[in-house]
């Protein structure tokens, strides 16, 4: 259902006070529907759903006229009323039963209008009558006799209730005998107390009673009222069968009809009560306690297995180096081991899955996934604790079912979070490439390893020209060591060390390598807690908070 208002209704506002405040009402109450959905209340929003439309469709059917309905209990002479008012028996009365079952309109004498017959129809009214002559009944009023309030026949009752729910001013015929029934003033009269400004009470057949008791009935009925919300409604004493108070009564309708804002008070207190019951089931807003996100964000880290994935960058990089930086007659035996990261399905990454620079990583392949063994039982249960933890601390200013239904979409979130963990792992760049200073090395290592075959080279083939060709050569010195020997020993003696020294570096170096993947990771593992859980969580607070503060706000509204 939509909050906007419709152009009727726009039109309606102009010149009218109170239907400008009852636009920004219902604005109000269409943002709460809006907030509303978004954070899946159902029922709870039935009622402001059906004012909004109401609105809008009386804001489009006569806008002129005002419908007021006769509405009371059985016995209390709502029939004889309205033949007084109209001054021609056009009701039928009974004195021992009721006898209306359906809605009957009384039109002003003098003429109908197609207005008047759409607002009927779209009201369910069928039964109409034309007041003889014009005069008796303000010329701008519809009146409406009302089926009993408290009949037997559930659908009578049923009719009674809808149509006072849509007029736009009501009064409340009492009797000598029922005015104070318990279960009209609950049910009924304390429930529209927030329509006061469009209620009129007449106290009807008051030629039974004396004037002591008049008076008596007059000030326990003004005390009832009172009670009720209703303490600046003053009773019209009233007989239909003498006369009395009739020409009151048809007076203060007149007003009410002239002043042509009924409608809009009354949809004005329809949004305040609906305001005010929905404030009831979600509260009135609030500041909660901050939202930090430390310790669920420590505990995604766990469960995603960036410690884990860490060590493998470290054992990765040491691995990787004695590839490029170590002797190389002994590089093979580091070949009959595996990739540590591949082994985990982790591997460079391509270009055009990398940020720009300086900035964190962003999902690319949504099937990216690693072979991280899974996270153990003791993880993903802190994750969820955790998880569950800030959203209660988050809601504990809200009622019951608001903190719920955050609780329960909190702990749906953390549950559907890690196979998006696991891919921004998969797709995290771990700055595994090989630095510049491991080629150099690595030219080193071949330039010694090239220097000590080369020098044994040249020893073999003296030795040979000794002992097979008899001609003995006499190789240059450096010293009094033959260059030769100095060529392989220093071959052999400086790529070793070469080596040591250049795998030592590989292993300092693999540490902060381990710690800078480790970063990387915790501000990939950080980048999805915040968008998938502590975002919506703030948002949803937010939509609660601002729900609350606007139907708190709205149910105060002009009071």
């Amino acid at each position: 259902m939509s909050g906007t208002v419709s152009e009727p209704a726009r039109r309606a506002t102009r010149g009218n006070p109170a239907a400008r405040s009852l636009a920004e009402a219902l604005g109000a109450l269409g943002r709460i529907i809006e907030l509303g959905d978004g954070l899946g209340l159902g029922e709870e929003l039935d009622e402001a759903r059906e004012i909004v439309a109401r609105a809008g469709a009386r804001a489009s059917l006569a806008p002129g006229r005002t419908v007021i309905a006769l509405a009371g209990a059985t016995g209390s002479g709502k029939s004889s009323l309205l033949n007084a008012l109209a001054g021609a028996p056009i009701a039928r009365t009974a004195v021992t039963r009721p006898t209306t079952t359906r809605p009957l309109a009384l039109l002003p004498g003098g003429h109908t209008d197609g207005e008047a017959s759409a607002l009927l129809d779209w009201l369910g009214v069928d039964e109409r009558v034309v007041a003889p002559l014009a005069g008796p009944v303000p010329a701008d009023a519809i009146i409406l006799d009302l089926p009993d309030i408290d009949s037997d026949v559930p659908e009578h009752r049923f009719i009674a209730e809808r149509m006072a729910a849509q007029v736009d001013a009501l009064v409340w015929v009492l009797d000598p005998e029922k005015y104070a029934d318990a279960v009209l003033h609950k049910d009924f009269i304390a429930p529209m107390a927030a329509h006061a400004e469009v209620t009129l009470v007449v106290l009807n057949q008051a030629d039974r009673l004396d004037a002591a008791s008049r008076e008596q009935v007059s000030a326990d009925l003004r005390r009832l009222l009172a009670r009720e919300g209703l303490a600046g409604a003053v009773p019209i004493l009233a007989s239909a069968r003498t006369g009395e108070g009739i020409d009151s009564l048809r007076g203060a309708l007149e007003r009410i009809a002239r002043a042509r804002n009924a409608s809009a008070l009354r949809l004005r207190a329809d949004t305040r009560r609906a305001a005010t019951r929905l404030c009831e089931r979600v509260g009135a807003g609030g500041t909660g306690a901050p939202i930090d996100g430390r310790r669920l964000a420590e505990a995604a880290s766990r469960t995603a297995g960036a410690e884990v994935v860490a060590s493998a960058v470290r054992a990765a990089t040491i691995h990787r180096g004695a590839l490029s930086v170590g002797w190389p007659p002994v590089r093979w035996i580091h070949r009959l081991r595996a990739d540590p990261l591949a082994a985990l399905h982790l591997r460079d990454p391509s270009p055009s899955t990398l940020s720009r620079a300086g900035e964190d990583p962003r999902p690319v392949d949504a099937l990216a996934r690693t072979s991280l063994p899974e996270p153990s039982p003791v993880a993903v249960g802190l994750l969820r604790t955790e998880a569950h933890r800030l959203a209660a601390d988050a809601s504990a200013h809200l009622p019951g079912a608001a903190r719920d239904a955050m609780l329960q979409r909190m702990d749906e979130r953390a549950e559907a979070i890690g196979p998006e963990l696991d891919a921004v792992i998969a797709r995290a760049d771990l700055g595994m490439r090989a630095p510049r200073w491991w080629s150099v090395a690595s030219a080193l290592q071949w330039l010694a390893l090239t220097a000590a075959i080369a020098g044994g080279v040249w020893l073999v083939a003296l030795r040979g020209m000794r002992d097979l060709l008899l001609i003995a050569v006499e190789p240059p010195r450096w010293g009094l060591v033959p260059w030769p020997v100095v060529l392989l020993a220093g071959g052999l003696a400086g790529g070793a060390l070469l080596g040591a020294i250049g795998v030592a570096a590989v292993r300092a170096g693999a540490e902060r390598r381990a710690a800078r993947a480790g970063k990387c990771l915790r501000r990939a593992t950080d980048a999805v807690v915040d968008s998938r859980l502590l975002e919506p969580l703030r948002a949803e607070r937010e939509h609660w908070d601002e729900l609350g503060a606007m139907a708190a706000d709205l149910s105060r509204h002009e009071r």
